[in-house]
């Protein structure tokens, strides 16, 4: 049995992680001297451990949930020398790490150092067997003495408190010693006498380069933060903004202006195959678990690329894993809102209003309505799993009918349901008995089945006996609205990882079930350090104010330094309260207002996902505002085949988020940190977006933007600025201040494509300010995991590059023919070349179009001047169109003014 489990455990590696983690490194990347062990893994990060001396124990290779991959075949060139029989040296291109055995800390049994105040320590684990609130040295030594297990003990003396003092079992070395603190056992670890670790970072202005030395005790006092794990809060706008600073304030992230970042990865779970499932659940789809970390080693990782901050997010990813590519239509635009919806008015009152407006729809979700909410005492109404069907009569038939071309969209849409998994399963669920007996409850007692993922049966039962079965197959993705309950607890980063728990859970489990013909989502909170391989991001319950706007636009860009890219937030915000009169009544003007900022943010952010607590998010209902409304989301929907290819090639690939901070490419100007209300999107947008409200005279509010070196065309064109510089401009309703890097062509589509299909017309949008750029698309199906094989049938790439300007009276562009293909990719596709403005920029009419040497002719089927506000097709700007063309062809389009 136990052999079967480990086969098990391995072939699951290979399926729920794609094939590609291996948390085995290459036997080359090792170097192991005496009790300590490091693994060169790129040429800028290196992994330290440090085993107890005569342990019985080896080091440990399991994945971690922080480090899932160790293994590569380009191990990074390297040297090893040994100053002395007692040292060692290991040199990269980046570092130079020095270790000395006989400087190690390790004491033995029943004996103390004689100097360990404010020495690095251990992590003290209160719920150990051995764990004893009131014991004498003496027993705490013996103790000590006969575990096999443990890495060192603690004696801490009494206190006034207590008659005896306390003895603690020590995991690794994240927490400090007291100095009258007795230490038993042998301990060797890390210390700022035996190992230091040198590599230059450039200095601030970017001139020279200083030398840095790590030692265990440095401290990284000029981190870049992370993300919060959610922006819940009740009380009031300003007070939760307080709260944000202050949680946000403590957060770290894997970037630092100090050039360097260390993991404790000693006491976070390892993913083990040491399981017993229950034999009457579904074998078929079992996913690896954890165990606690009770092993006797010493694990840290430390990242050494200076400020090279794409260089670090690279080499997390390598040992954290790749941040996956959500389905297409996640990118579109999504439908929310709490409110009791039965079918037929969700129909009337949501879908009719798109399509009746021709505004795009990809992604519809329910909250927690769609289930039912009994009055019966020993259930509850908050969770539950089965479909109230006086509200929806036939729910399977409901479910196929959104995913058909027969709702009023006319095209498919994508469902997600909101759960709160916290409460359990009771007695007025469906199949409760089944559920309860699974887990060892007699149905007979109407006992509530506790939940907790952190129990295999728990787990599997609640998917087989729910998730997985009819009605609630065909639902697309789970939206797990809570904190988490049961699972891996004692971590160096957190007391409480229960909700990376579930967001892996949900997530590695509907992986196995859908058999890759499906990309899982799973909306949920952050879960802490590797929840990036579980996305998306949800931030919860917020206030629907601009101060609430203002912290999204900041936080949501620094989760990009833990590779938390996927972040989705209620565009609108979730509640009013007090000193808040909210943005869900479209007769108030400000609050419209608010609510038009918060979707043109939502246009250039993650995810676009509208949401509140029963308040009006229909923005036909906004009269004030609906037109630019309206515009927000032609845009969002439009930016598709930009953010998918960059989801693809730079998020998936190499670890960068869509929407990530300016000091990534410009770490050596100040104003790249300063200005945290400005990020790039994708690598070709700068975008700046509102968060004040506008002037009651003027109707436009000020912005103080700072634009980085090199030109940068406004969004319409009809401006280039020279960078680097810092701009003041005055913004009405219509405006999202945006840039484009000139020799960036940027791929767009129209409303009349759908994120869920082939983008068809595909647009390619030239900005004035340079004589040549390139841009490309890359496209698949849009929902399977096909794009983790790359080959030519799992995805298309089709480029295009110019030359010229309308400036200089000529330009040309070239469209190259798609190479590779996917299931049921088109054959044909129009393309559209638009020059922002073109009319602006003095010139007259284009003396001659040709589009592969053949003449077009003006009108809208040809070549046009669009002359209408619009922030996908520009005023102002030239468009022409190629006509329908073999998706292999080879275009070219000349301009001659």
């Amino acid at each position: 049995r136990t052999v079967g489990r480990v086969l098990l455990w391995f072939s699951l590696l290979l399926v729920v992680w794609a094939i590609t983690y291996n948390p085995v490194a290459n036997p080359r990347a090792i170097v192991t001297f005496e009790n300590v062990r490091f693994t060169v893994l790129t040429s800028t990060l290196v992994r330290m451990e440090a085993l107890r001396k005569n342990s019985p124990h080896k080091f440990d290779d399991r994945p971690t949930l922080d480090v899932v991959n160790r293994y590569t075949d380009h191990v990074p060139h390297y040297t090893v020398s040994h100053p002395d029989s007692s040292s060692i040296v290991i040199q990269t291109s980046s570092f130079t790490l020095t270790y000395t055995s006989k400087n190690s800390n390790a004491s033995s049994i029943c004996q103390h150092p004689q100097n360990h105040t404010d020495q690095t320590g251990g992590t003290r684990v209160p719920d150990h067997p051995h764990h004893l609130s009131a014991a004498t040295w003496e027993q705490c030594c013996s103790y000590c003495h006969d575990d096999n297990y443990c890495t060192a003990w603690v004696f801490s003396p009494p206190a006034e408190r207590f008659q005896r003092g306390e003895c603690w079992l020590l995991m690794g070395v994240s927490g400090t010693f007291k100095a009258q603190d007795r230490i038993f056992g042998e301990v060797s670890s890390f210390n700022d006498d035996n190992i230091h670790v040198k590599f230059n970072v450039s200095t601030p202005d970017g001139k020279s380069t200083k030398t840095v030395t790590w030692v265990p005790s440095s401290k990284n006092q000029f981190n870049l933060h992370g993300t919060l794990d959610a922006m819940d809060c009740y009380s009031t706008p300003t007070q939760c903004t307080n709260e944000y600073h202050a949680t946000y304030n403590s957060t770290h992230g894997l970037l630092s202006k100090d050039g360097w970042y260390a993991i404790d990865d000693t006491s976070t779970a390892r993913f083990t195959n040491n399981i017993d499932p229950n034999p009457n659940l579904n074998l078929e789809t079992m996913i690896p678990w954890y165990s606690e970390n009770l092993t006797n080693h010493q694990d840290l990782y430390l990242f050494t690329a200076g400020l090279n901050y794409r260089q670090t997010l690279s080499d997390y990813k390598f040992i954290g894993g790749a941040i996956p590519l959500p389905p297409r239509t996640a990118l579109g635009v999504w439908w929310s809102r709490y409110y009791e919806y039965s079918q037929q008015t969700f129909t009337n009152e949501v879908l009719d209003g798109y399509a009746q407006y021709h505004l795009p729809l990809s992604q519809v979700v329910l909250d927690m309505d769609w289930h039912i909410e009994p009055n019966v005492p020993g259930c509850q109404t908050w969770g539950g799993y089965t479909f109230n069907t006086q509200l929806f009569p036939h729910p399977e038939s409901f479910i196929s009918w959104l995913h058909s071309n027969s709702n009023p969209l006319k095209h498919p849409l994508k469902l997600l349901l909101n759960i709160h998994p916290q409460t359990g399963v009771d007695h007025c669920q469906q199949r409760y008995e089944t559920m309860a007996e699974l887990n060892g409850i007699n149905p007979k007692t109407n006992m509530t089945v506790p939940c907790n993922f952190g129990n295999y049966t728990f787990m599997k039962s609640l998917f087989d006996v729910y998730l997985d079965a009819q009605p609630l197959a065909g639902v697309d993705s789970w939206w797990t609205d809570y904190g988490g309950c049961g699972g891996p607890m004692n971590d160096a980063n957190s007391d409480d990882r229960s909700l990376f728990w579930n967001n892996y859970v949900f997530d590695t489990h509907l992986q196995q079930h859908y058999k890759g013909s499906k990309r899982p989502l799973v909306l949920s909170r952050y879960g802490g350090l590797g929840n990036h391989r579980y996305p998306i991001g949800f931030s919860g319950d917020t206030f629907q104010a601009f101060q609430t706007l203002e912290w999204e636009i900041q936080m949501t860009q620094t989760a990009a330094n833990v590779l938390f890219g996927w972040w989705s937030h209620d565009i609108g915000g979730f509640h009013t309260g007090k000193d808040c009169p909210g943005d869900g009544n479209p007769q108030n003007i400000t609050g419209s207002e608010l609510l038009l900022r918060w979707l043109q943010f939502g246009s250039v952010a993650p995810i676009f996902r509208t949401h509140c607590d029963h308040c009006e998010r229909r923005i036909w209902k906004f009269t004030y505002h609906f037109y630019w409304m309206s515009h927000a989301m032609f845009l969002r929907n439009g930016l598709v085949p930009y953010t998918y290819t960059f989801g693809r090639e730079s998020t998936f690939e190499k670890g960068v988020s869509l929407v990530h901070p300016l000091y990534y490419d410009y770490a050596t100007h100040s104003e790249s940190y300063s200005f945290t209300h400005q990020y790039m999107f994708g690598d070709s947008i700068l975008a700046a977006p509102i968060y004040t409200p506008t002037n009651n005279q003027t109707r436009t509010t000020t912005s103080k933007i700072w634009l980085p070196p090199g030109n940068w065309s406004n969004w319409n064109g009809t401006k280039v600025i020279r960078g680097p510089i810092t701009i003041t401009e005055s913004y009405g309703w219509q405006d999202i201040p945006l840039f484009i890097k000139p020799d960036h062509i940027i791929p767009l589509q129209t409303n009349s494509s759908v994120v869920s299909s082939f983008s068809d017309p595909l647009i390619w949008t030239i900005a004035p300010g340079s004589n040549s750029g390139r841009g490309r698309v890359w496209e698949d199906d849009g929902n399977s995991n096909d794009y983790l094989n790359d080959n030519n049938n799992n995805g298309a790439v089709t480029e295009a590059e110019y030359s010229g300007s309308v400036e200089s009276g000529k330009i040309e562009i070239k469209i190259a023919g798609t190479k590779g293909r996917f299931e049921g990719m088109p054959g044909k596709r129009e393309h559209i070349v638009q020059l922002r403005g073109a009319k602006d920029l003095g010139k007259k009419e284009p003396r001659l179009v040709t589009v592969n040497g053949e003449v077009v002719k003006k009108g809208v089927r040809g070549w046009y001047y669009a002359e209408e506000y619009g922030l996908v097709v520009t005023e102002g700007a030239l468009v022409i169109l190629t006509g329908a063309m073999a998706v292999g062809s080879d275009i070219v389009v000349n301009v001659n003014f």
